[in-house]
């Protein structure tokens, strides 16, 4: 690795990367391929062997563009980055573990985790205190989850002594919170999951507790992290969403939870492809699904591939979309009968063939969407009512797309009536595409009824 930037050679850098004894864990034999690099540099494999193997590659974005994949300090390349400096050779030497080759300020902790690493995950939380979220950041801190051991959860020493009952108390709420999300939106439950979570963070932070008590608090605590990023993206607060689920995957990593960070990440993956770069989330939610299959039961699996065929989907990559749907199938039969952790408890045959029915619908594969999305639906619980609105919505963008106006305007229709009695920001967004994709149709009597609707509801709101 030293070799490669002092070559200044960005294609050494990735292959140095790549080969990473630490990789090899996680990927297996050889480490990181050059057909997965390419999938994130958004590439193909013969490109990347060529920026590998030939003379160091002079265009200045497309080296900025590998170092924020590869999660590179601005500080280590020899070009000028926006808003950075280059260090000397010295500092870059420094910046390096004379042991291991790889650069030792990562995010994420290492070695011992003591009670000064739960105070500073504690103001983490507290309102005000985000991380600055950007697409380096969270790339870098993904990267820093694949190559690092999780720390010893060092015996606290003061405060009050936390028991069993306590730590089960915690999580038993936090799996009612989770269940309450099935019937409220995030304008109503972001508030309390919040407040939970600075709880919870406040009582690692100030408790006496054993390693292994310390460890399910953390997981505790990146639970509420992964749902206090749902609902607060259900409510349309993404840059705060993206802020939790980055202090999620901290806390799932310290409590050595690689499954949990692995859905914090997927998560993340999941907004990133609704309401930013699809290619992002393709990142995103393939080092969740690589990093953690290791250690996930086949039902975590299948959920991690739902939202990397989406990602797919949101991209426009029919093949590697309808490849992975066939992945999320096997893998969810095979764990039927088997545990699997209380946060995937929702994730059902129904859930499985909508997704199926949500990604084609994105596809432009309206008669296969119609016909995944329209048998669930007919008998799903009208109860989960920011969900259904949601689903009804993909529909109606099918029929649409199929030129069944009335069967897109009645599901359109039935979409904004759920819609008008939530909080959520999501389904809120999609009733505003619809209305889009209805607008040539703008003089026919359904969609003029329908804009009626529109406005009767907003008046009355």
């Amino acid at each position: 690795m030293r070799d490669a930037f002092s070559a200044q050679h960005i294609g050494w850098v990735a292959r140095a990367y790549r080969k990473h004894p630490h990789h090899s864990a996680v990927y297996g034999r050889g480490g990181i391929s050059q057909t997965l690099l390419g999938q994130w540099l958004g590439i193909t494999q013969p490109q990347v062997c060529r920026i590998e193997t030939g003379p160091p590659p002079r265009n200045t974005d497309t080296i900025a563009h590998w170092a924020r994949v590869l999660g590179v300090p601005s500080g280590l390349l020899w070009i000028d980055p926006p808003g950075g400096r280059r260090l000397s050779s010295a500092s870059v030497s420094a910046l390096f573990d004379s042991h291991t080759g790889v650069v030792s300020s990562l995010e994420l902790q290492g070695g011992d985790w003591t009670d000064a690493d739960s105070h500073e995950l504690a103001l983490l939380v507290r309102e005000g205190a985000e991380l600055p979220v950007s697409a380096e950041s969270v790339t870098h801190l993904v990267h820093a989850w694949l190559v690092t051991e999780p720390p010893q959860v060092v015996e606290q020493a003061s405060g009050r002594r936390v028991g069993d009952n306590l730590v089960r108390k915690v999580e038993r709420r936090t799996a009612e919170l989770r269940r309450i999300d099935d019937y409220l939106a995030g304008g109503d439950l972001h508030a309390l999951v919040v407040q939970e979570l600075r709880a919870t963070a406040a009582l690692l932070r100030e408790a006496t507790y054993t390693e292994a008590l310390g460890r399910r608090l953390l997981a505790a605590l990146g639970e509420l992290a992964q749902l206090a990023g749902w609902v607060l993206g259900d409510a349309g607060r993404y840059v705060s969403a993206a802020h939790y689920y980055l202090v999620g995957v901290k806390a799932a990593h310290a409590a050595g939870d690689v499954a949990l960070a692995g859905n914090l990440i997927s998560t993340l993956a999941y907004q990133v492809s609704n309401v930013g770069s699809p290619r992002e989330a393709v990142l995103l939610a393939s080092s969740a699904n690589t990093g953690a299959r290791a250690q996930a039961t086949p039902k975590v699996r299948a959920l991690f591939k739902e939202r990397l065929a989406w990602a797919y989907a949101k991209s426009g990559e029919r093949r590697q979309t309808e490849r992975t749907l066939a992945a999320v199938e096997t893998d969810y039969e095979r764990g039927v009968d088997l545990d699997h952790p209380e946060w995937v408890y929702w994730l059902d045959e129904d859930e499985v063939t909508i997704m199926a029915g949500r990604c084609y619908a994105e596809l432009g594969d309206a008669d296969r969407a119609i016909d995944l999305l329209t048998g669930v639906l007919d008998n799903y619980d009208e109860r989960r009512t920011r969900e259904l609105a949601l689903y009804k919505s993909w529909l109606a963008e099918a029929h649409l797309s199929r030129g069944d106006l009335d069967q897109a305007v009645a599901s359109a229709t039935h979409a904004l009536e759920l819609t008008s009695t939530t909080t959520s920001a999501r389904s809120d967004d999609r009733v505003s595409a619809l209305r889009r994709k209805l607008r040539p149709h703008g003089s026919h009597p359904l969609v003029v009824d329908f804009e009626e609707r529109v406005r009767e509801l907003a008046d009355l709101g």
